[in-house]
């Protein structure tokens, strides 16, 4: 890309990612195309290595002649909102990459590990004609899961070393991903980590990794599990094997991302689910959950504005700040006030 249009892609997501002047006639180009880019999500606790794993992976893909941009969402600070945008320092191989874009996003308060305008940002992106966006998460642990909502593929980067047994089997993190990496695969204690995946994996799951044809067997077995909640959600994601003619299971890969070794057969293993998500109608259904939850954010967006109080001011809205004494002076509640304002608006 010349450094034009590299500047001309900047000031479009600087202007959707402030709401600056012109930003809904962006999104009502970039969300009127009949595809996007694939949304390959990459989430893990600090130090896994994530950065790396992206370097390579962007790399890769670039390698052959696909284009591809990089969002890396960093933590904010409660006080400023300002955060560290690591655009240069996280760059090594794909750097050189002419057909790669970079951007770091501030999380701005927003909770779940993403960027509340990550969404409107790949729709953005996709405008651009970007084939593969990269989304790296905060890494905040087992709460950084928003991802799975907004990617095609969420891939968990995990490093020996990290905790116990029980450390695999919580909740979160390993109820998200689609491709499990085993990074730092060189240090001791890398088969012991994909031995504690692959053991919490087959609570919910039968078969090899990637994608399982339906089986009798498989079948007869699987109509023994219980259906729980989580259990559902997976199936959901991943293929039911009593009702769906294939199955995914999530593979767990190891990797050594700084020298590039089994990076390949990540990206391998990643371009698989997406085919099978394809093939089967999933990544369709996730394009209208991200859709879904857009309209919510935009509604809830519109709703709050008129109850916000201005830049740089500290004094309450007209509205609200009666419902605010009565409330601090025990005579209401938060509720009251709400179904109440909300009441006016309607009005």
């Amino acid at each position: 890309m010349d450094p034009g249009e590299l500047r001309r892609i900047a000031r479009t997501i600087s202007t959707v990612e402030n709401r600056s002047d012109g930003y809904e006639d962006i999104l009502a180009r970039a969300y009127r195309r009949p595809s996007f880019a694939e949304v390959i999500g990459i989430t893990g606790p600090p130090g896994a290595g994530k950065s790396t794993v992206i370097d390579a992976l962007t790399a890769h893909w670039a390698g052959a002649d696909q284009r591809i941009a990089v969002l890396a969402i960093d933590p904010s600070s409660p006080y400023s909102g300002g955060a560290v945008l690591g655009d240069r320092i996280r760059r090594t191989r794909s750097a050189g990459c002419e057909n790669t874009y970079f951007r770091s996003l501030s999380s701005r308060g927003h909770v779940g590990g993403l960027s509340e305008t990550a969404t409107d940002l790949i729709a953005v992106l996709s405008l651009f004609e970007f084939r593969r966006v990269i989304v790296e998460t905060v890494g905040a642990g087992q709460s950084d899961v928003e991802i799975q909502a907004t990617a095609d593929c969420t891939v968990v980067v995990m490093v020996p070393g990290l905790g116990d047994g029980v450390q695999a089997s919580k909740a979160g993190l390993m109820e998200i991903g689609d491709v499990f990496l085993v990074n730092k695969a060189d240090m001791p204690g890398a088969d012991d980590a994909v031995r504690m995946i692959e053991h919490a994996l087959a609570a919910a799951y039968m078969g090899g990794p990637g994608v399982n044809m339906r089986k009798d067997t498989i079948a007869a077995t699987a109509a023994t599990y219980s259906a729980t909640a989580g259990l559902e959600a997976l199936r959901r994601r991943h293929g039911d094997v009593v009702a769906d003619d294939s199955i995914w299971v999530p593979p767990v890969l190891k990797v050594v991302a700084t020298d590039n070794r089994a990076v390949p057969e990540a990206a391998q293993a990643i371009d698989a689910f997406i085919g099978w998500s394809d093939r089967t109608g999933r990544r369709r259904l996730r394009c209208r959950e991200r859709a879904y939850a857009q309209v919510l954010r935009a509604l809830s967006a519109m709703l709050l504005a008129p109850y916000a109080r201005e830049a740089g001011s500290q004094a309450l809205p007209a509205d609200v700040a009666p419902w605010i004494e009565r409330i601090a002076a025990g005579a209401a509640s938060p509720i009251e006030a709400a179904r109440a304002l909300l009441n006016e608006a309607r009005q």
